[in-house]
């Protein structure tokens, strides 16, 4: 490989793992950096099965369920979740022809080619950084309901204490994963905490669960901008972590085609126009952070019975600012007075030149 490389990709986690993959089949030439480029993952993947990028091999897919949300109502999405094979994932996002090097580095220093930032989460300094936290069990196919959020109360947890849902999906022909989740938090639950509530809600139906299967906790926003010269972010450090949902693996794959495109084209891979958006999304985080357990489900009861363009358009951390503006502008219509004021409020954040926010 040149001394100089068409592209360098800062981490080898799902995001920088995608790039790296996909601008070497390009064509381009990449050299990435990863202080344990082998290690497996084991977090558990999930995304629309609609999003499932065409160049994937049909295996990466772990199982497809259709799972309903319960609010106040129960709701049917009318739309595949797929959760993906951790580890077939991890092999279809081959490093051939990646100069890969075991080793930290920054974004300067890489002699003029283009720097995509995967490192994940960096320091922030502030304690008060929304997290989003879970706790998961694996039980056997049929031993609960696949419910994709469940907002309703798990016994126990008294009244006004910070609200969690269940994430209740297949994750195999014969598994399903139940994971008792805060969505965000600042600060979030624990995972004791929601390892225990998670247990309560199972005697509650009489399932038995083993040992604690996977344990979450990342945060939600990352401080610094997340694009500029000869430089940008991906993941928790660019635009495709959605604030609101946690969600990045569908966004991440597809921006690993963006990349490419982007860089022969010789445009920056995230535009201004996506810092946008994500800003707004970072308003639906600010909104969640501010409302009442109650006002929670009360919002999602709103959000889930939207029309359907609305709730995918939020859900994906890939539309832009205008469809982003209108799903927003939905909920808010739709909303009673007391969670529009919560709304109102959060698309304004609020000035202060240390906020964490700032880009």
């Amino acid at each position: 490989m040149r001394a100089t490389p068409d592209l360098v990709v800062l981490g080898l986690g799902p995001a920088g793992r995608a790039v790296a993959h996909r601008a070497a089949a390009a064509g381009l030439t990449v050299r990435a950096f990863d202080p344990a480029p082998d290690a497996r993952w084991r977090r558990t993947f999930g995304l629309w099965a609609d999003e499932l990028p065409p160049w994937l091999p049909a295996g990466v897919v772990a199982a497809v369920s259709s799972p309903q949300v319960i609010a106040r109502t129960r709701f049917d999405l009318r739309r595949e979740y797929a959760v993906l094979d951790v580890d077939r994932l991890q092999d279809a996002l081959s490093l051939d022809g990646v100069d890969v090097r075991a080793d930290r580095a920054g974004r300067d220093g890489h002699g003029g080619a283009f720097v995509v930032d995967a490192r994940g989460p960096a320091p922030s300094g502030t304690p008060d950084v929304p997290r989003q936290t879970a706790a998961g069990v694996l039980v056997p196919v049929g031993a609960h309901d696949e419910l994709w959020m469940d907002w309703r109360v798990a016994p126990g947890v008294p009244d006004g204490a910070p609200a969690s849902f269940l994430y209740a999906v297949r994750v195999s022909e014969d598994a399903l994963l139940l994971e008792e989740t805060c969505l965000a938090g600042a600060p979030a639950l624990t995972v004791a905490a929601l390892e225990a509530r998670l247990r309560a809600r199972l005697a509650a139906r009489g399932v038995a669960a083993g040992e604690l299967h996977e344990r979450v906790d990342f945060p939600l926003l990352s401080p610094g901008p997340r694009r500029g010269d000869g430089w940008c972010g991906v993941g928790v450090r660019g635009t495709t972590l959605h604030p609101a949902t946690g969600y990045s693996v569908a966004a991440s794959l597809a921006f690993a085609d963006d990349a490419v495109a982007a860089l022969r084209a010789g445009r920056n891979p995230v535009s201004r126009g996506d810092v946008a958006a994500h800003r707004l999304r970072e308003a639906g985080l600010r909104a969640l952070l501010s409302m009442s357990p109650d006002e929670q489900r009360d919002f999602f009861d709103v959000f889930f019975g939207l029309p359907d363009r609305h709730v995918r358009a939020f859900l994906s951390a890939r539309t832009p600012t205008t469809t982003n503006a209108a799903a927003m502008a939905a909920a808010f219509v739709a909303a009673p007075w007391g969670l529009r004021r919560r709304l109102a409020r959060a698309v304004t954040p609020p000035a202060s030149p240390r906020s964490h926010r700032r880009r």
